[in-house]
């Protein structure tokens, strides 16, 4: 008989202070293995999260540790690894182990000089304020309530190169969207509108994080940074705003994102929004989020075998 072989999604990504569980589906593909003879387990279990495996039907799920003070320390655009241990043994004794990675990121953002729709036309985000009106999907205009920015210079983007932003070229979404290149943080999320979605997670609209679709035409890392200004806008509800013409989130008000960012931002958002203290308080996303698993892996495979499939369709 041949020793079991796995295969599936060993990779996964998570946002600090979400509250979201990664989860992810993998399959002995070894000669004459399969899933119903076999048990699976965590031979080695995560740092800053929580991992688990059905023990039938491979499926992994990772749940982050927000208190975790490594993951507290977590600055808006950073990221980490974390990473477990699989291991799957067949009837006949044979065994293969698999390293899962999930890469968890600080609160999402924009980068400096990206246009956002305004009630007085397109502003670039540095020049926004607090009070400022900014047009979105839901509620018409809103005010921001509290705007946060963070530098990183040539040094920090050199030791750690995923905190590199992703660039979106004009187009790329679909729909002539964004209309100029837009650039965000890795785990910034864009707005997905199409039949597409719906059928593989069940809403027509959804939110996605910009590093899930990196390797479409016209979406990748974007490099030779010598520094980058990250910039991140808070309003009442969470919305989803206009950047370069595309649909993209605002920060997500969560107990969790006052951990990422720093003392004196913490005391400036408890002041504005008390009740995210409130153990009982939580989070609503202005759209469901997805995050990393067996579907967005198919989601974003079915896109590039066509070409890069529109993302998004008027609304």
């Amino acid at each position: 008989m041949g020793a079991p072989e796995i295969t599936g999604d060993t990779t996964g990504a998570v946002t600090e202070g979400t509250g979201d569980i990664v989860t992810g589906d993998l399959d002995d593909t070894g000669f004459f293995s399969g899933n119903n003879d076999d048990v699976w387990s965590v031979s080695v279990g995560a740092t800053y999260g929580v991992a688990t495996i059905d023990p039938v039907t491979g499926i992994w799920s990772y749940d982050l540790t927000d208190t975790n003070p490594v993951v507290k320390a977590l600055d808006a655009g950073e990221m980490l690894d974390d990473t477990f241990t699989v291991l799957v043994e067949d009837e006949d004794g044979g065994t293969d182990t698999q390293v899962v990675t999930i890469t968890i990121a600080g609160v999402p953002c924009f980068v400096r000089e990206t246009r956002i729709e305004t009630d007085r036309g397109p502003v670039v985000v540095e020049d926004l304020r607090a009070g400022d009106l900014v047009c979105t999907l839901d509620n018409s205009v809103q005010p921001i309530r509290w705007i946060g920015s963070r530098r990183l210079d040539a040094a920090q983007l050199r030791t750690n190169a995923r905190l590199r932003p992703i660039r979106i070229r004009a187009g790329a979404l679909g729909q002539g969207l964004p209309t100029a290149d837009l650039r965000v943080s890795p785990q910034h999320r864009v707005l997905v509108n199409s039949r597409v979605s719906e059928r593989f997670f069940g809403n027509r609209q959804v939110l996605i994080a910009a590093i899930k679709p990196v390797d479409l035409p016209g979406i990748d890392f974007e490099n030779g940074l010598t520094e980058i200004l990250y910039f991140h806008l808070m309003f009442d509800p969470h919305e989803i705003v206009t950047s370069e013409g595309a649909p993209t989130e605002s920060l997500l008000c969560a107990p969790q994102a006052l951990r990422s960012i720093s003392r004196e931002a913490h005391d400036e958002i408890a002041d504005l929004f008390p009740e995210i203290l409130e153990e009982a308080f939580t989070p609503v996303s202005a759209r469901p989020i997805v995050e990393y698993g067996v579907h967005i892996r198919e989601f974003t495979r079915l896109l590039a075998a066509n070409g890069g499939t529109v993302l998004h369709v008027p609304l």
